[in-house]
């Protein structure tokens, strides 16, 4: 009985805890996005945020995304994930794999972060995009393959002046 009721109580520690980083979770990547829309400069999209659904007994939680755009007379409405762009899609694809990566300290327990096939994103877009998670976690190491033209950028933009740069163009023979 003794080990039934200690059990009992880890478990409750348990979801309670999971229901903690669920909620940071949600509100660190709200914040995100918000931070990121204006940021970014994505004209036509006015709000993006993430809403956390739990069963009336808080058994069980699901996410929705929410995503709402501004029309050209002002007007908004709610749109889903389906008719984002390549770049709108891979960009919030980048910013819930951020946020999850901060609220679990991923980023202080492995200070390593690689972004690979950000291609949809334009070279000013990724090197805001980039400065943000620079300024926003503990990362030592950032890792980003980019395309030529993207990288010019980037480098343009002065992102990666602390850090080492490697070019791996092939040379020609």
């Amino acid at each position: 009985e003794e080990r039934r009721a200690a059990l009992t109580d880890e478990l409750e520690d348990l979801r309670g805890r999971i229901d903690q980083l669920e909620t940071e979770l949600v509100e660190t990547l709200n914040s995100i996005m918000e931070d990121l829309i204006d940021r970014l400069e994505y004209e036509n999209i006015a709000r993006v945020w993430l809403e956390r659904q739990t069963t009336d007994d808080n058994s069980d939680s699901t996410f929705e995304l929410h995503i709402v755009r501004e029309a050209e007379d002002g007007s908004v409405y709610e749109d889903t994930a389906a008719t984002l762009s390549e770049s709108e899609r891979e960009v919030i694809g980048l910013v819930v794999a951020l946020a999850g990566y901060i609220v679990h300290d991923v980023d202080r327990k492995v200070p390593f972060l690689l972004l690979d096939s950000v291609e949809m994103i334009d070279g000013k877009r990724l090197a805001e995009l980039l400065e943000y998670i620079q300024d926003r976690t503990e990362v030592e190491f950032l890792s980003v393959a980019l395309l030529p033209k993207d990288a010019q950028s980037v480098e343009e933009a002065g992102v990666f002046d602390d850090y080492a740069i490697l070019d791996f163009n092939p040379v020609s023979a």
